[in-house]
């Protein structure tokens, strides 16, 4: 039998950037002021959660009890769309949200300072943790009005709760609000784990001030 022909070498490479679409401010800003946007996150293999090298989004809801569903960002009707459409009600959505606008403002981060961020070591970072060496990312951590980066822990966690009945202000009355669909909260609580793996004691408070 003649010899099976070499495989020739391939002429494509790895994209460098995910694009994907999230809220540019939040779900109350609905379809207006191109409220809907495609970020550029880094390209590389990810698994359900996301979890990728330096992010792990674990969707365990602490006052519900249970696991949503993992978004798997490389399944391809995902990657064709660009990742999937904004949604108040897609826990996938959520997950994918937080996941795109922390990558990218951790690139933002490291354009800047012209290396790779590190995260702040703690004694719960085992190396057996499968989780070991990321930040790890809780969209709907608790039912409440609030959303926190807990640097013992080394997690950014995210509340959920209702709008008031009698003043909703731009949402509707008792409708759920999820701070992981705020892009600014995101930015915000993802700078604190950076900063804090910059300068650990950076919040601890020195003087009166």
């Amino acid at each position: 039998m003649p010899p099976a022909p070499k495989a020739r070498p391939s002429n494509y490479k790895l994209p460098n950037k995910r694009p994907l679409m999230v809220y540019a401010f939040d779900p109350t800003a609905g379809r207006e002021l191109n409220n809907y946007m495609k970020v550029s996150a880094p390209y590389e293999d990810l698994r359900p959660g996301p979890i990728g090298s330096r992010l792990a989004v674990i969707d365990y809801d602490a006052s519900n009890h249970c696991y949503y569903e993992p978004v798997n960002l490389d399944h391809p009707s995902v990657i064709m769309s660009g990742g999937l459409e904004p949604s108040e009600s897609d826990p996938r959505f959520h997950q994918q949200m937080v996941y795109a606008v922390a990558s990218e403002t951790i690139s933002r981060f490291e354009f800047a300072l012209g290396r790779p961020v590190k995260w702040r070591q703690t004694r719960h970072n085992k190396s057996d943790d499968p989780f070991h060496a990321r930040l790890r990312i809780f969209p709907h951590a608790f039912q409440q009005a609030n959303a926190f980066y807990d640097p013992d822990l080394r997690e950014l966690c995210f509340g959920y709760f209702q709008a008031s009945a009698d003043d909703p202000g731009d949402n509707l009355p008792n409708q759920t609000i999820f701070t992981c669909l705020s892009h600014d909260i995101i930015a915000h609580e993802t700078t604190h784990a950076i900063i804090d793996g910059l300068r650990e004691y950076f919040t601890k408070s020195t003087n009166v001030d």
